[in-house]
């Protein structure tokens, strides 16, 4: 019992380190993925598809458009978006192997794109706006891919890419 009220200050910190660990746990895994399975998946038809109070419409897939980190190959995937005063930001946009487990964040951290050339996601209460997502892949990914991207509705636009 002396030794207990001697670490009650450690016991206590630790007791209180557990809490976080769980509550970091349940917020960032369990959230996400509950999240994640109110998401409905919306194929794009004849190449657009409409989430986020916008319509997104696949434009040009360009390998290396520009230079590549080493080891790697960059996709470039541009897409239209109609914007409009009920647009909505999106949210991540991820590219996935078709018949693969491998998937992909936009790379707009690790390569240098002009401004012009695009935004490198969705934005609300806009005019007609460009929509340009690098992604580095290695070498041996060829595609098919789909194209995810996650609007603030819930909804998900999955794009096939054919490079």
């Amino acid at each position: 019992m002396r030794w207990v009220r001697a670490q009650r200050i450690a016991l206590i910190a630790l007791l209180c380190s557990a809490i976080a660990t769980v509550g970091v746990y349940v917020w960032l895994d369990v959230l996400t993925v509950a999240e994640a399975t109110n998401e409905s998946i919306v194929t794009a038809s004849g190449g657009s598809a409409e989430i986020s109070g916008q319509e997104l419409v696949l434009g040009e897939v360009v390998w290396d458009e520009y230079p590549a980190p080493a080891g790697s190959r960059l996709l470039s995937i541009h897409v239209r978006s109609s914007g409009g005063p009920e647009a909505a930001m999106c949210g991540i946009v991820t590219l996935s192997e078709q018949r693969g487990e491998r998937t992909w964040l936009d790379a707009d951290d690790l390569i240098d794109v002009p401004y012009e050339a695009g935004e490198s996601y969705c934005i609300a209460e806009s005019a007609p706006y460009d929509i340009v997502s690098v992604f580095a892949l290695p070498a041996d990914a060829g595609g098919p891919f789909f194209l995810d991207i996650a609007g603030e509705d819930h909804r998900v636009a999955r794009f096939l890419i054919e490079p």
